[in-house]
C-alpha cells in the first residue's frame, strides 16, 4: 500500500498527550501541510494561529467548562465540573485555523486541519480535530479571549487541532462502515 494510504487509513483521534512539548520541527512540518492544502481558488482564505501557551488554553478551556455547566443538561454539566476537564486533552500544542468568513473559507480551514491531522500521523504525533472550543468565544470572556490570539481583522478561530505525543500506544479500530457509503450507477 502506498505510504500516503496508510498514513490516511491509520490516522486517529487522540486524547490523552504526555506533557511534553512537541519538536519545533515537527511543528513546522505541521504548519507546512496545513499551508499546502487545497483551498478554494487558491485563496488560503485563512488565517493559523498556534498556541502553546497553557495560560491561554486553560482560560478557553475554563470558559467552556462554565458554559456546560450553565447549560443545565446533566451530562455536560457533569462534563463541565469535571476538575480533569480540558476542552484540548491537556495537548501542549493547540493549532487554530481561523476563517475570514468568505464563502468556502470553513471547507478550506477544515483541509488545512485535515492535512495537519495527516502529517501528524505520518510524524507519529497525535492529534484531535476540535471544534467546541468556539464555545469559548461566546463566553463572558469571549471577548477578551479573542483578543489573545491577535488576528487580522475579520478572522475568527473555527477549528482546532490538538497535538501532542500519544500518553498511550494509538489503536485504530477498522473504520469502515459500508451502511454510510451509496453508489449510485
Amino acid at each position: 500500500m502506498a505510504e500516503a494510504l496508510k498514513v490516511i487509513l491509520e490516522r486517529t483521534s487522540v486524547r490523552s498527550f504526555e506533557n511534553k512539548q512537541i519538536d519545533d520541527e515537527q511543528l513546522k512540518t505541521v504548519v507546512k501541510a496545513a499551508l499546502n492544502a487545497a483551498t478554494a481558488m487558491g485563496r488560503q482564505s485563512y488565517h493559523i494561529s498556534v498556541v502553546q501557551n497553557r495560560t491561554l488554553l486553560n482560560k478557553m478551556s475554563g470558559a467552556v467548562a462554565s458554559l456546560l455547566v450553565e447549560s443545565e443538561v446533566p451530562s455536560l454539566v457533569e462534563r463541565g465540573q469535571d476538575a480533569n476537564f480540558d476542552i484540548f486533552h491537556h495537548a501542549p500544542t493547540v493549532v487554530f485555523l481561523c476563517s475570514d468568513g468568505t464563502h468556502y473559507s470553513l471547507a478550506d480551514c477544515a483541509n488545512a486541519a485535515q492535512n495537519m491531522c495527516l502529517a501528524a500521523t505520518a510524524l507519529e504525533l497525535g492529534s484531535c480535530y476540535i471544534g467546541s472550543f468556539v464555545q469559548a468565544f461566546e463566553s463572558k470572556e469571549g471577548e477578551n479571549l479573542l483578543k489573545e490570539f491577535e488576528l487580522p481583522k475579520g478572522y475568527v478561530p473555527v477549528f482546532a487541532v490538538a497535538l501532542g505525543y500519544p500518553k498511550t500506544k494509538i489503536f485504530n479500530p477498522e473504520k469502515e462502515r459500508v451502511e454510510k457509503v451509496t453508489y449510485i450507477r
